[in-house]
């Protein structure tokens, strides 16, 4: 009897230490919002009228100021609140890639987590008196883009995929795209890409559209910054327009 009472403890704190997990993502998130040039907390969120909202999801090293802060200004500046879970902030984290050696594996419960945290802020989204629940939407970079390939939540009205290619020929859960087939879909990548080009994770959104609307702005270089294009900014905040 001891050892059943121990158990079940032992298995409901650890469910709940989990199910809580994600919480620590959403309370570290970066907040950009629109006629304000500080970098917000959620807490420090306030409108008079409900306001599209963004996701963005940061790459496998976490959330990176001249890239990250760059996409942050740029679609806050075009009138979204951009939240950006902070996953490194998870008890355990770690990256999931070596920079240096542009591969990853280091931490392959990343993708799990990534899903775990946009359903956490999806819920949050949707209490939020200063969201417009019916445009919400999913960017994400790299590990992140990923993330928006695979998930399957149906409250996003599109969703932009960068420095992805949907492609892993060793990775069937990450390979293709998973998102409902009503969802459109940016996708944004170099078209030499040095983390992509010769490895197994090489290849195009398009090719794996399935029957999905999406669209590819190929970009030509070698960089895995999607901001060191000029053409990127500019294709994100024409595409999400089309959905506002």
């Amino acid at each position: 009897m001891k050892n059943s009472v121990i158990f079940l403890l032992i298995t409901f704190f650890s469910s709940s230490v989990f199910a809580n997990d994600p919480k620590l993502s959403w309370d570290r998130a970066v907040v950009f919002a629109p006629q304000s040039t500080d970098l917000l907390k959620i807490t420090d969120i306030k409108s008079d009228k409900p306001l599209p909202v963004v996701i963005y999801l940061h790459g496998c090293t976490g959330i990176v100021d001249w890239h990250d802060f760059d996409w942050g200004k740029t679609l806050s500046g075009a009138g979204y609140i951009v939240i950006m879970p902070d996953s490194m902030a998870r008890e355990g984290r770690i990256a999931n890639c070596d920079s240096a050696q542009k591969k990853g594996g280091a931490f392959p419960q990343a993708h799990e987590y990534r899903q775990q945290e946009i359903t956490y802020a999806l819920d949050q989204i949707k209490q939020a008196p200063w969201a417009d629940k019916n445009r919400i939407f999913l960017v994400g970079h790299s590990e992140g883009g990923t993330a928006v390939a695979i998930s399957t939540h149906t409250e996003p009205r599109a969703n932009v995929i960068l420095a992805w290619t949907c492609t892993f020929r060793w990775e069937p859960q990450l390979d293709g795209i998973k998102s409902p087939k009503n969802i459109p879909i940016l996708a944004v990548a170099a078209s030499s890409d040095e983390w992509r080009v010769g490895k197994p994770t090489y290849g195009k959104c398009i090719d794996r559209a399935e029957g999905r609307s999406v669209q590819q702005v190929n970009l030509n270089g070698s960089a895995h910054a999607t901001t060191k294009y000029p053409e990127s900014k500019p294709a994100v905040l024409d595409f999400l327009k089309q959905y506002q």
